[in-house]
């Protein structure tokens, strides 16, 4: 099995939690809250008034802010913000989640998108702010985990057959870092590898091991195909990416699972041809 993991990009696009910002004195009152609808040239986690620019998303941009809400209740309440390993951030990131489904048309993850929940720092917490902010980030490709500047807005950007969703790829390439490149491509052309869903480790697995990812992956790779787990019979190599460093374990527990077939090149997608597709691409 090869294993593809995660690189430390992601970690600050995911979850930003305190950040450099100006200092106002702790008994001012600060009224100070982000905007939804907006874009940002780049995907900082700076959050300051000061350094606040929101431009339009017909602009060039590296995130986009498609909500903002209030923290509440007993979390609002408390000294400091919610930290990347507290419950409280995590029912923020759940709130994101849902948002970014309805926003998007689809699940962000099955795509080249990294989602990102941001708080006030500590600073601008004492000055009174309890916002939260919810951003997206469109990624240069699988193997390239760095923001990919557009020019207008990702709503409804995973409807019908968009570009943005992971889908098959040609041979990957093992790199220098030990990763591994997949360059896109068609999936009705030849290609190598192909995007089979996402697998979600249950909460009675304290630690995710190379064979436990790989069973996981090989159920999903069946589901996509249609098939039974026995009827894939080694066909296919497992290829997964699992996050494996905080805060990227926070934002995010699932794995994408890849088909790879090393044997012969694929001409359409296996997904949902069941036994009888299966056979024919022999």
């Amino acid at each position: 099995m090869r294993r593809w993991w995660g690189t430390t990009i992601l970690t600050a696009l995911v979850v930003g939690v305190g950040g450099c910002d100006s200092s106002p004195s702790e008994e001012s009152a600060s009224t100070f809250a982000p905007k939804a609808g907006v874009c940002h040239a780049t995907a900082s986690d700076e959050r300051s008034p000061e350094a606040y620019t929101p431009i339009s998303c017909s602009s060039k941009h590296e995130a986009e802010t498609f909500l903002v809400g209030r923290i509440s209740g007993a979390e609002g309440a408390a000294p400091k913000p919610p930290t990347a390993d507290s419950d409280g951030l995590w029912r923020l990131y759940e709130s994101c989640d849902s948002e970014a489904a309805r926003f998007l048309g689809g699940e962000w993850r099955e795509s080249r998108l990294a989602m990102r929940t941001l708080t006030p720092s500590a600073t601008r917490w004492k000055a009174g702010e309890r916002w939260y902010r919810c951003d997206l980030v469109e990624m240069n490709a699988v193997d390239r985990w760095s923001p990919n500047p557009r020019a207008n807005s990702l709503r409804n950007g995973l409807t019908g057959d968009s570009p943005l969703r992971l889908s098959c790829f040609t041979e990957p390439e093992e790199t220098a870092e030990a990763l591994v490149n997949l360059p896109p491509t068609d999936c009705k052309g030849p290609h190598a590898t192909e995007f089979a869903g996402l697998w979600w480790p249950g909460p009675e697995i304290a630690e995710v091991t190379e064979e436990i990812m790989e069973a996981g992956c090989l159920s999903v790779i069946a589901q996509h195909v249609g098939v039974p787990e026995r009827d894939l019979d080694g066909r296919f190599e497992v290829l997964a990416y699992y996050p494996t460093d905080e805060p990227e374990w926070l934002a995010d527990y699932s794995a994408w699972c890849f088909l790879h077939a090393p044997d012969r090149p694929l001409t359409t997608s296996l997904k949902g041809v069941g036994r009888t597709g299966l056979a024919a691409a022999r």
